[in-house]
């Protein structure tokens, strides 16, 4: 994966979403395709057509925070959005982390004392690394997700993708599924060497055509916390909020907590679930 060419993908997408400025650069001028011309993306940044050209053709190695705070103004960049740029080129004085081109690492598993947490919750709890593997979890978070944990190496965005399943699974099928595209592409970003992530893009791209044109969408907008309304094979409806914790010491992972308000239809589902077959500790 080219940092540099997705970088220009994502600054042609992000411009052709823009209106015209009034008064701009080019204004009242015939235009053959939508959104801001480069030259108006230019004006608005502060910078050189020619330089911005160089920037949308992956010819430019790296750039001043200066330059970064006038794209991000020019194209209304989120801050979300303006890290994800900032992770597809050098930006001076900044320190982007690399991850190994291969091989297992501490992303892909939890040491005994974060399973013990996971274990005491009350609740489902699993944890899951930047591929969006699942890389462990607590018998309810297990008995909550009973689809994806049927392979080997379990992973959201490939249950959301190529399993049909999951369209019925998950209720707002939709916006989790955009969700698991903005994960990998965040993730690509910070490590564009990691071969198991870029075979995992290529197979989605290849076999799913909603995939790709998600992934060609370039958004970057991640949910933190929410709800999740799920389809439970068991328990029917569940109506869950869900919260992201980062794991100290392994910035790669992250759990993520189902939690139900006492009294509620979805609490009654989760107690039911944790006394059902696909739940055996909790039972």
């Amino acid at each position: 994966m080219d940092r540099l060419k997705d970088l220009g993908e994502f600054l042609r997408v992000r411009r052709a979403q823009l209106p015209p400025p009034e008064g701009g650069a080019s204004d009242g001028a015939r235009r053959r395709v939508p959104g801001l011309r480069r030259e108006e993306v230019a004006e608005l940044a502060l910078i050189s057509t020619t330089y911005y050209t160089k920037l949308e053709r992956g010819r430019v190695p790296g750039i001043s925070a200066a330059v970064l705070d006038g794209l991000a103004t020019a194209l209304r960049l989120s801050p979300e959005e303006r890290a994800h740029v900032a992770r597809l080129i050098p930006v001076a004085g900044d320190q982007v982390p690399h991850r190994a081109a291969s091989g297992p690492g501490d992303e892909d598993q939890v040491g005994p004392v974060l399973q013990r947490v996971l274990d005491a919750l009350a609740f489902p709890a699993h944890v899951q690394n930047e591929r969006c593997d699942l890389v462990a979890a607590n018998d309810l978070g297990r008995a909550l997700y009973p689809f994806h944990f049927e392979t080997p190496v379990p992973n959201t965005v490939r249950f959301l993708f190529l399993d049909p399943r999951a369209r019925t699974f998950y209720l707002d099928w939709e916006p989790w599924a955009d969700q698991g595209v903005y994960y990998l592409r965040s993730a690509s970003a910070r490590h564009p060497g990691d071969r198991r992530l870029r075979r995992l893009i290529e197979e989605l791209g290849a076999a799913s055509p909603d995939f790709l044109e998600a992934w060609q969408t370039h958004e970057i907008e991640h949910a933190p916390l929410g709800t999740r309304r799920l389809d439970h094979p068991v328990v029917g409806r569940l109506d869950l909020d869900f919260q992201n914790l980062q794991v100290s010491g392994q910035p790669g992972l992250r759990v993520i907590v189902y939690t139900a308000e006492p009294g509620s239809p979805t609490a009654a589902g989760l107690d039911a679930l944790a006394r059902s077959p696909l739940s055996p500790g909790r039972g």
